[in-house]
């Protein structure tokens, strides 16, 4: 039987409004899922309502309700609220969560080799999201890098990504990401154990001039078989490399930071370095490619 305009109407209604409420505990997932909430073991229901420019009353009854289904845990003692249990067992179970496992070797084979710490990372639209991190023995920092999200354009990872699309793909991802807001979740005051991108160089801009300039730098990017970045961390030179699947697209990066000081003149054998360790991982998964010469 053919449903009348106004039951139709009726449902397209019911979806506009089941999305927008879906959008707005998104919101409130992605203010749990903050490096601030990460560092600070969670956070309240005023500075969620704060993040997310909403109604302390109706972040209340979302947690509430994300609590009851294990999507949000909740400190009786602090009143502290942060991702809950089911968030885990949920990305165990995710292409991602594959892909880093697989990493793993992979990426402790080259911590041997450079004795920094190097990360799995992965492209969400205008951001690169680290997967994977494995530590090096001497690193300052032990952890908070799982998780964290950067500005795609001003990364190696993104930049070693990006490199693996068409020109008419980097057109609209320039067009859509080229002027995404610097993470203004990230943008906060953090204790120790510091936030890893330094607050004082974080500020709106493009990852290059022009499309034309970022065209030439992917390009390079290809030509070499891997990406630098000295943008991200200042006094930090970050090499990344891209890492294809058995169709032979780009599914992810390998990525090294080091200090200026320490690495000196030999950032191209970094990049040689990350770019075989690439190489190999994508071996692993099957990529039919042969390395630079």
């Amino acid at each position: 039987m053919w449903l009348s305009i106004c039951q139709l109407i009726g449902r397209l209604e019911s979806v506009r409004t089941h999305t927008a409420g879906l959008a707005r505990d998104l919101e409130v997932i992605e203010a749990l899922a903050s490096a601030e909430a990460f560092t600070l073991g969670g956070i309240g229901v005023a500075r969620v309502a704060e993040l997310t420019k909403r109604d302390k009353g109706q972040i209340s009854r979302v947690l509430k309700t994300l609590e009851a289904t294990g999507l949000v845990d909740r400190d009786k003692a602090t009143r502290k609220y942060s991702l809950g249990h089911r968030f885990y067992s949920m990305s165990m179970r995710t292409r991602e969560a594959h892909l880093a496992l697989q990493a793993e070797s992979r990426l402790a084979e080259l911590v041997a080799q450079v004795q920094e710490t190097a990360h799995l990372n992965v492209l969400r639209g205008g951001r690169v999201l680290t997967i994977k991190t494995v530590v090096a023995a001497d690193a300052v920092r032990r952890s908070g890098w799982d998780g964290v999200l950067s500005n795609a354009g001003i990364t190696a990872s993104g930049r070693a990504i990006l490199a693996g699309l068409t020109d008419s793909e980097i057109e609209l991802w320039w067009a859509e990401h080229a002027l995404d807001d610097p993470l203004p979740l990230l943008s906060i005051d953090m204790p120790e154990p510091a936030e890893p991108i330094n607050p004082k160089t974080r500020r709106a801009r493009r990852p290059a001039r022009s499309l034309k300039q970022f065209e030439k730098m992917l390009q390079e990017v290809r030509d070499k078989g891997y990406a630098i970045s000295d943008e991200f961390q200042e006094g930090i030179v970050d090499a990344a490399a891209p890492v294809r699947d058995s169709s032979n697209i780009v599914v992810a990066a390998i990525s090294v930071g080091a200090s200026i000081e320490r690495l000196g003149d030999q950032t191209d054998q970094l990049g040689q370095l990350v770019s075989a360790a690439a190489l190999r991982l994508s071996t692993d998964l099957g990529a039919p490619i042969i390395g630079p010469a």
